[in-house]
């Protein structure tokens, strides 16, 4: 035997065309030359094969009769419960008697996952879960596996359903992940030749370790410069979901939600309700943190001396929205850093909204341990119950108790749903018991606390009321963060308590005006009972747009160095020009004078991974600065720098931030992660891009790190396979994973490699393959099919071996192609291989 090959480009590439367009346009061909025998029942077709050419016309095209056949055997497809997506599950497809082609078989096991109500299947014998079942049993049931897009549509009438809500997930899909450890990193560099300390530093770390439904969790922070250094352990836990309940068990650093009580964190044991549990029809809070930046800035945003997050922002005004809810409590602290040293300092408050539930629905929280804050630890043991109950559509009740050493607190209250709004009333009565020292005495303290809120949607006129809480306090009043604050205040020896609040107001407002833009309220107002006056902070801003420009104007109270307060009033003006390319103009307006400055921002890259910004600037002073920004998001970190000089500074910074996992398949590099992961695993496919993350692509191995993925809910992983080598095959491009919290879950793609062959089947004595003839690998493995001109296309060949054509049980009905394929010179592109080769006839082995 002798096999012929040719490399010829031009033939090459028409022989491919040409046996492409046969095998794909073969099925239309063949439905234009259909005789119709029959017009019912079985919608059968005969097929006049005297007019094909090219040996098709020896072909026994009968399986085709009722349209394209699956060969039976076991598949991985994509299932589909009446048009809904329900995750991706091994079919096994059978023969049936008096069938062309395989049918699915489905199962007890796969119909009860699909939410089928096996109750009213009369004569259901659900013990054996991998039994077949008639559909028959179930009027207007069906099923179609459709074999090109690896796809199982199961219908079934609604009656047979069981009824649940709207975005409901199965529990026995929740999947706990495999064994992992994992890390983040946030790693940012600020200098300012204004500066006395030099470069400022900050580390971030989060890291743990995945061991079946356990998470362990580690959280720490390292900041320094050239004569400080401070390191922070944020946190230490071991987590783990009980389904049962419903909750989050806590061991170690958590800390309260604050839904109820003032959030406080704790070393020790928590019990709460995790409403993530439930579908999206049955259902955190982290509010937006808003400002303005002078120059290339640091912007510091802290809570209860706890750094949340640390970042580098260019001139103009800024938005961060990704916050995660954050369980400390109280006003958010942020500090923007300018690069000459001045620093404007605020609050944004964190306040939950009113506290309706759904009737029957109820949340609960148990907390016990040591009391915790960002000044160090504590050795006061604090315990907390909450307990919230949705009573009827209109009432919800709720209540809870809060001890710990020299402080009780006891809470009742309600929130009731009416057309007006949605309005909270709750009563907090508090014992402080204050220690003495050598400049005040112990003193036993006691007052209430009436706190009102109210939340309302106008969808008729566009109005949100996010959050209005108005609270009041009588003198003897202490939360629990104040009193543990008082304590350590009096405990460290000074001779005055911190000042007790008396009142509070807190309101966040978005209205919209339609097509005269947008406005938003944020702010807040306190009284003490031990000074005159109100600290008020608050932010209020206008935005809107028209053909050719957007424009916003907006006002803030912040708080210098030095704690003095100062009005500002912001302008900007922003231009698109097109190429994803923008230019600004603003303004700033303040009691230390104005300043303006007009920059360009945009992107660049296939998918906007490269961001950049340069701007031109006119400070208070009269002095002019300019500053250069410039950003990448890739697959494996996210980077961002900053340059800038003005009167008497220069000013640098340079940011890194990204993610390690270790999984049972390696070690993956990736951009920074959630609390809930995939790693993609798809072998061979390097460089194929992961479209669920702008910058996700494949590293060499074939791994990927999704970043974000909602706990609880069936999340789409999806892959685009263009920039593979043509010599893997994805089986297929998109999978479905439903993840515990905190869970990292493999994501996993089943890839054909082989080299891509065009085989020319030469002239073999007493053999002639018929079209449309399947051709199988040793295995059994479907790889191609014979098209017009006895040509043959397949994928996921070895480099050397022989494939079976059969048309036919006999031996005189099947052939072997033994084939080898050439050397591939050593860093050559994979491509399309052509070689000719003769079917051998398949010798009986009587």
């Amino acid at each position: 035997m002798s096999v012929n090959h040719s490399v010829g480009a031009a033939s090459l590439g028409e022989a491919i065309a040409a046996c492409k367009l046969a095998v794909f346009f073969a099925p239309l061909l063949l439905a234009f030359l259909v005789a119709v025998r029959s017009a019912h029942a079985s919608d059968a077709f005969e097929f006049d094969d005297s007019v094909l050419v090219g040996g098709a016309s020896s072909a026994d095209l009968a399986r085709f009769s009722q349209g394209n056949p699956t060969l039976p055997g076991t598949y991985l497809a994509e299932i589909a419960i009446n048009g809904s997506s329900s995750g991706r599950e091994e079919v096994r497809l059978i023969e049936q008697p008096g069938r062309v082609g395989a049918v699915p078989c489905i199962t007890v096991e796969l119909l009860d996952k699909l939410g089928v109500d096996l109750t009213k299947m009369t004569g259901l014998d659900t013990q054996d879960r991998q039994a077949c079942v008639d559909l028959g049993r179930i009027a207007s049931a069906t099923a179609h596996f459709d074999s090109s897009e690896q796809r199982l549509d199961v219908s079934v009438p609604q009656v047979n359903m069981r009824q649940g809500p709207r975005g409901y997930v199965d529990p026995s899909r929740w999947d706990s992940g495999v064994t992992a450890g994992l890390l983040n990193y946030n790693l940012n560099s600020f200098y300012s030749s204004a500066q006395q300390d030099g470069a400022q530093n900050y580390l971030g770390l989060t890291g743990g370790v995945n061991l079946g439904d356990w998470r362990l969790r580690q959280q720490s922070s390292l900041d320094w410069t050239d004569s400080t250094r401070n390191w922070q352990n944020r946190a230490l836990y071991a987590q783990r979901d009980l389904q049962a309940l419903r909750s989050q068990l806590t061991l170690g650093d958590s800390s309260t939600s604050g839904d109820l009580f003032d959030s406080f964190s704790l070393r020790g044991l928590q019990l709460a309700s995790d409403d993530r549990m439930l579908p999206d029809s049955l259902t955190g809070y982290a509010p937006v943190v808003r400002g303005i930046a002078q120059t290339n800035a640091k912007v510091t945003i802290s809570q209860n001396g706890y750094v949340l997050r640390e970042t580098t922002v260019a001139p103009g005004a800024f938005e961060i929205n990704d916050l995660y809810p954050t369980g400390y409590g109280g006003d958010l602290d942020v500090a923007v850093s300018e690069a000459d040293g001045q620093i404007q300092r605020y609050k944004v408050p964190y306040a939950s909204t009113v506290r309706m539930l759904r009737p029957g629905s109820q949340r609960y929280n148990l907390a016990l341990g040591r009391y915790r804050n960002g000044l160090g630890d504590s050795d006061r043991w604090v315990g907390q119950l909450t307990y919230q109950r949705g009573l009827t559509n209109l009432f919800t009740g709720y209540g809870g108790v809060t001890a710990a050493n020299g402080y009780t607190a006891a809470m009742l209250g309600t929130a009731l749903n009416t057309p007006l709004g949605a309005f909270g009333l709750d009563a907090t009565h508090a014992i402080t018991q204050l220690p003495g020292n050598a400049l005040v005495p112990a003193q036993s303290s006691s007052g209430q606390s009436l706190r009102l809120s109210y939340s309302k949607t106008l969808p008729e006129l566009g109005s949100t009321l996010s959050v209005a809480t108005y609270r009041y306090s009588t003198d003897g009043y202490y939360s629990l963060p104040n009193a543990m604050s008082a304590m350590q205040s009096i405990e460290d020896g000074f001779g005055t308590r911190p000042a007790s609040q008396r009142s509070a107001l807190q309101l966040t407002l978005n209205q919209s005006l339609g097509k005269h833009g947008s406005l938003y309220l944020a702010g807040t107002a306190r009284s003490y009972w031990e000074r005159t006056g109100s600290d008020v902070q608050y932010q209020l801003g206008y935005s809107g747009n028209t053909r050719y420009f957007n424009y916003s104007l907006s006002a803030m109270r912040s708080q210098d160095t030095f704690g003095r307060n100062e009005n500002q009033l912001y302008a900007t003006v922003s231009v698109p020009l097109g190429n994803r390319v923008s230019m600004s103009s603003s303004a700033n307006f303040g009691a230390r004078g104005s300043s303006g400055q007009v920059s360009m921002n945009g992107t660049l890259g296939e998918h906007s991974q490269y961001g950049w910004g340069a701007s031109l600037a006119q400070n208070a002073d009269r002095s002019n600065s300019t500053n250069l920004n410039g950003s990448y998001r890739g697959p494996f970190a996210e980077m961002n720098a900053s340059a800038g000089s003005g009167a008497g500074y220069r000013q640098t910074s340079l940011g890194v931030a990204g993610s390690v996992v270790a999984h049972p398949g390696g070690l993956t590099f990736g951009q920074p992660t959630g609390d809930t992961i995939a790693v993609v695993e798809a072998p061979n496919a390097a460089g194929a891009e992961v479209t669920n993350q702008v910058g996700l692509k494949l590293d060499g191995r074939g791994y990927a790190i999704v970043p974000y993925l909602s706990p609880y809910r069936s999340n789409t992983v999806d892959i685009d396979p263009r920039q593979l080598s043509t010599s893997v095959e994805l089986k297929s491009t998109s999978t479905e994973v439903v993840p515990r919290a905190g869970a990292v879950v493999m994501a996993k793609f089943d890839t054909v490699t082989g080299q891509v062959v065009l085989i020319d089947l030469l002239p073999s004595k007493g053999i002639h393959v018929p079209f449309g003839t399947v051709v199988a690998d040793e295995s059994g493995r479907p790889v191609g099919v014979v098209a017009q001109g006895q040509r043959i296309f397949t994928r996921g060949l070895e480099e050397q071996g022989s494939l079976v054509a059969k048309w036919g049980e006999s031996s005189d009905q099947q052939c072997r192609i033994n084939f080898a394929l050439p050397p591939r010179k050593e860093g050559s592109k994979p491509s399309y291989e052509r070689l000719s080769a003769p079917c051998e006839p398949v010798r009986s082995s009587n």
